[in-house]
């Protein structure tokens, strides 16, 4: 399976807090096997074929949407090969450029009701172009967990560089599990230049989640 020219379909939201108005995606139907947890470094998550699709494509929606919240609830999700015993967790990506105030969005989420549908199609976006070493931390993915959220928030180029492992995840896990059913298969995002495994997706087979 390819990233390029696939379709997402998904709910457009706007939100007004006060004088604010938030601009909020999310998939138009929920993702039933990635469950998030916090984990030994990081946060994590299983997914299955079609779940690493949705996650992608809404990294690649995040990627060219500087007004956009890209909203992933997966607090519902569920995953046998998960391998974390905390609370689940939601997810959302954002540019920093939006200014948008974490503490935010607990009231942002609550005044979600149902959206716009809209499709957005993955073409042109070089998901997982290669750049040069950052310059500073606006350069780097940040990483906070807050009211049950983890936010991953940064910048085009460090969403871009993050994206090469999402596209590996889609395009070649399936084939990888296939081949090698034992294998491990996954995307890690690093949130700074340590290498450390802050979100880590790890790809599941089908016949090891449950319905």
């Amino acid at each position: 399976m390819k990233l390029e020219g696939e379709r997402w379909r998904t709910l457009v939201s706007t939100v007004r807090l006060g004088r604010d108005e938030y601009r909020v995606v999310q998939p138009a139907r929920p993702l039933r096997h990635a469950p998030l947890y916090e984990g030994y470094m990081g946060v994590e998550t299983c997914v299955t074929k079609s779940s690493a699709l949705d996650i992608a494509m809404a990294w690649a929606f995040a990627m060219r949407s500087p007004r956009t919240l890209v909203y992933l609830p997966l607090r519902q999700s569920d995953c046998e090969c998960r391998s974390a015993d905390g609370p689940a967790l939601d997810l959302v990506l954002l540019h920093h450029s939006l200014g948008f105030r974490l503490s935010k969005w607990k009231d942002v989420r609550a005044k979600l009701r149902g959206g716009r549908p809209h499709t957005f199609v993955c073409q042109g976006l070089e998901l997982g172009a290669e750049r040069p070493v950052y310059r500073g931390n606006q350069e780097l993915l940040r990483g906070d967990i807050v009211a049950g959220t983890v936010f991953v928030v940064g910048s085009r180029p460090a969403f871009e560089v993050g994206g090469q492992a999402f596209r590996q995840l889609v395009e070649d896990c399936p084939r990888h599990m296939h081949d090698v059913p034992d294998t491990h298969c996954c995307a890690e995002i690093t949130k700074d230049q340590q290498h450390w495994k802050w979100l880590h997706v790890v790809y599941c087979d089908e016949h090891r989640v449950h319905a």
